[in-house]
């Protein structure tokens, strides 16, 4: 199987150039405090659950809910349990946000009783995992491939996603 991350390692670096595109491990989003990010999944295309994570230094608030844990927050956000469009508000002295597409797959699980030994884990950043970065008016576009799919014959279709920033009205 084709590995972007060997790509990455190789590099040393979490941006390389590969077949004439810019691939990215993770995404440094620019962000001010209490601003409003507008994300909206477009398409996910994949044999395994797709999702995104914005992580933040601070804490957010989505839905009138405060989302809060120590120095800071890792939002999770799944393909089957988040709606296709919704707003966060970040609340961060940092200057950025950390995004990342992620994948669920079934990893073997040696201590589990479990049927069929075994257990769902969260990836991202291992294997075939990239994104292509589209800037977009106030914010980016991002084309992913997940863990699995660098031998796709269109690897970044997996999870098509949005990050708009908007300022509070």
């Amino acid at each position: 199987m084709s590995s972007y991350e060997n790509l990455f390692i190789q590099a040393k670096s979490g941006v390389v150039e590969h077949n004439g595109m810019k691939l990215y491990l993770i995404d440094k989003f620019p962000v001010e405090n209490g601003d409003i990010l507008l994300c909206s999944i477009e398409k996910t295309s994949s044999n395994r659950r797709q999702g995104f994570c914005i992580d933040i230094t601070g804490h957010c608030e989505m839905n009138g809910e405060i989302f809060k844990q120590g120095k800071g927050i890792r939002m999770l956000f799944w393909e089957d349990t988040t709606p296709k469009q919704f707003k966060l508000k970040i609340f961060t002295k940092k200057e950025f946000v950390w995004i990342q597409n992620i994948c669920e797959w079934e990893v073997p699980n040696r201590t589990s009783d479990l049927k069929d030994g075994f257990m769902k884990t969260i990836d991202s950043g291992h294997n075939g995992a990239a994104m292509i970065i589209e800037e977009i008016e106030n914010g980016r576009r991002y084309r992913c491939s997940d863990t699995s799919s660098a031998e796709k014959e269109d690897p970044f279709g997996d999870i098509i996603f949005t990050v708009q920033r908007q300022k509070e009205q």
